[in-house]
């Protein structure tokens, strides 16, 4: 009976998978995320197999990528179906959180600290005979990048 109270008002049953909204009435999320997260997995299996992925058995190679790929794809498929509102625990406007606060502290500092590290770099790059190759740079980079922002959030977390 709360239940229907609850959505009467305009307030969303909160459930721990959240529910879907598809026109005018909500499902369940997963209900469309399975069907969806299965063919979309069928179609990158078939993309596998069409790029000559195991080019021996082109099948059997299609059906270990869908496997594979099935759950990952059914829980993205599930992750732009879902209503945010629907769901247990969620906060109700994430960009005021906290958590968003601390996130945009270490995206800021990580980005002034790949400015410093790429300049660097590149002045050693410059000044020295040492070469590397663009692909070897661009993961150096990705990875102090990453690594500075974990560090910043982890950092911002534990002082709260």
């Amino acid at each position: 009976m709360t239940e229907n109270k609850n959505s009467a008002a305009g307030n969303p049953v909160r459930t721990a998978w959240g529910r879907a909204r598809l026109g005018t009435r909500t499902v369940p999320a997963m209900m469309p995320a399975i069907p969806l997260g299965i063919l979309l997995a069928a179609l990158i299996a078939a993309a596998a197999a069409l790029a000559g992925f195991a080019p021996q058995q082109p099948l059997l190679g299609a059906a270990i990528v869908a496997a594979l790929m099935a759950l990952p794809m059914c829980a993205l498929a599930w992750a732009f179906l879902v209503d945010r509102d629907s769901l247990e625990g969620a906060a109700s406007r994430p960009e005021e959180s906290v958590e968003s606060r601390w996130y945009d502290n270490a995206a800021a500092g990580a980005f002034h600290d790949l400015l410093i590290f790429s300049g660097l770099g590149t002045a050693v790059l410059f000044l020295t005979p040492l070469e590397i190759e663009g692909s070897v740079g661009l993961l150096a980079v990705s990875v102090v990048g990453m690594l500075s922002a974990g560090i910043r959030y982890t950092v911002n977390r534990r002082r709260g």
